[in-house]
């Protein structure tokens, strides 16, 4: 048993045989357990702030490019490490991406890959996306140009809906942030 979930709310993950799963999963269910699903933990995370593998990041965009900054070890100034020297190339000459949230005005579902507009311009595209029951809106975490302002617009199904850019996290401690 492991305390390394990826919700943002408090949980474990477990690891045992295969055997042994289905009997455990009973006894759970028995004490009151309730399943949830890969759907709930998803908009959990996204509603926390917290980015995906394969999602909101991979091996094709630095964690410059990807809001992940903080998880870069800088210091000691003298600390070597793959990539530095073009993490810090990036850094220096200011990343021409930065991952942001936003917060669907209208109706519909924010999902990846969807292209995010001002006017005419792309400015890039959903990473992560989903209505949030907690915050009764749809959010996403979406990767744009560091130029953006309001006001933008998010395609989906061929038509334009307003989006509100925001902070990430979308919520802590039970609080919407916006």
């Amino acid at each position: 048993v492991a305390r390394t979930g990826y919700t943002g709310e408090d949980g474990v993950e477990i690891a045992l045989p295969a055997t042994a799963a289905v009997a455990l999963w009973q006894q759970l269910k028995v004490a009151g357990v309730q399943p949830c699903g890969l759907g709930a933990r998803d908009t959990l995370r996204l509603e926390a702030g917290m980015s995906l593998y394969g999602s909101d990041m991979n091996e094709t965009v630095t964690p410059l490019d990807s809001g992940l900054q903080w998880t870069v070890a800088w210091e000691p100034a003298t600390r070597d490490f793959v990539g530095r020297a073009a993490l810090q190339a990036q850094q220096d000459a200011g990343s021409a991406q930065f991952m942001t949230g936003l917060v669907l005005q209208g109706r519909g579902v924010l999902r990846g890959g969807q292209k995010v507009y001002q006017g005419e311009q792309l400015l890039g595209e959903v990473t992560s996306g989903t209505f949030s029951p907690s915050l009764q809106k749809s959010i996403a975490f979406a990767r744009l140009s560091a130029s953006v302002d309001a006001p933008i617009e998010v395609a989906i199904r061929d038509k334009r809906i307003a989006a509100d850019v925001v902070k990430i996290p979308f919520m802590k401690n039970g609080k919407a942030t916006f």
